[in-house]
């Protein structure tokens, strides 16, 4: 149900990109890596986060890198950013951790991705469920007004 629902989502945004579908399970970062056959710098990870007012920020960051949280307080004013936990991101995208495609966010809350994404040729991002992905081009997420920024350590 979730693939269904981010393929309507592809077509609502005008994304451009090729479905993957893959047998083993591509939940984690490695699994995907490992799923696909592609180094982990060209897989995304799609994190939502919550400050301590409860103000959501969304991040699409390569699957080789950890999130900066003292440069993204830094950039957005918020405090005490933390992972939201998986409820959390079920209920505010709609999709489970493992399945979050990065464009689940648009016009939900604000989204960063960071600056080395967009260097990739090609970068593949979760697509509803954790055995399908799309691969993109990084440079959608200019067309859909993303902030991108250094936020990686």
């Amino acid at each position: 149900m979730t693939f269904e629902k981010a393929l309507a989502l592809i077509k609502k945004l005008d994304i451009e990109g090729e479905i993957i579908s893959h047998k083993a399970s591509g939940r984690t970062t490695m699994d995907a890596a490992k799923a696909l056959k592609i180094s982990p710098e060209n897989i995304l990870k799609s994190l939502l986060l919550v400050s301590k007012k409860g103000k959501y920020l969304a991040v699409i960051i390569t699957g080789d890198k950890r999130v900066n949280i003292k440069k993204l307080e830094k950039i957005t004013s918020l405090k005490k950013l933390r992972l939201a936990n998986p409820s959390e991101v079920e209920n505010f995208t709609g999709f489970k951790i493992g399945g979050v495609p990065p464009f689940a966010f648009h016009g939900k809350c604000p989204v960063i991705v960071d600056k080395n994404v967009l260097e990739k040729e090609f970068v593949i991002g979760a697509c509803g469920d954790e055995y399908h992905g799309i691969k993109i081009n990084p440079k959608i997420f200019e067309k859909l007004s993303y902030e991108i920024a250094d936020i990686t350590e």
